[in-house]
């Protein structure tokens, strides 16, 4: 993933395939629907593993390397001001981001923005 224009996109990977490679210029949401992604925040920190219906931040600024252990689905959202809240907590340490699992309700509502995407591309193509 080089450039993520839209707001929200979603990628099936192979395994071994490196999704992300870059200093991220927004916040970062990484959902893994299916599989399991290895995160890389910097060379002398352990690696953070995403697993299947679980999401982390990756913060702004940062380098980022994230690598497909398994077959996955992801889905990335440039947080911009929805990650504020977090960030901005005295407690977030952007040297090492948080596994969180997917509720269900927001797994109901990511499956509904993919749905719509879906959708207006066939719209439009």
């Amino acid at each position: 993933m080089k450039h993520y224009i839209n707001q929200v996109e979603s990628k099936d990977v192979k395994p071994g395939e490196i999704l992300l490679n870059q200093t991220l210029t927004a916040n970062l949401l990484l959902f893994v629907s299916s599989g399991v992604l290895l995160i890389r925040t910097q060379k002398d920190k352990p690696e953070i593993e995403v697993e299947e219906g679980h999401f982390i931040l990756l913060p702004a600024g940062t380098s980022q390397m994230a690598t497909a252990v398994t077959a996955s689905h992801i889905i990335y959202i440039q947080a911009g001001p929805l990650s504020e809240m977090i960030v901005n907590d005295p407690e977030w340490n952007p040297e090492r981001p948080v596994v969180l699992p997917i509720l269900p309700a927001l797994a109901h509502t990511l499956r509904q923005i993919e749905y719509y995407q879906k959708e207006i591309y066939y719209k439009f193509n």
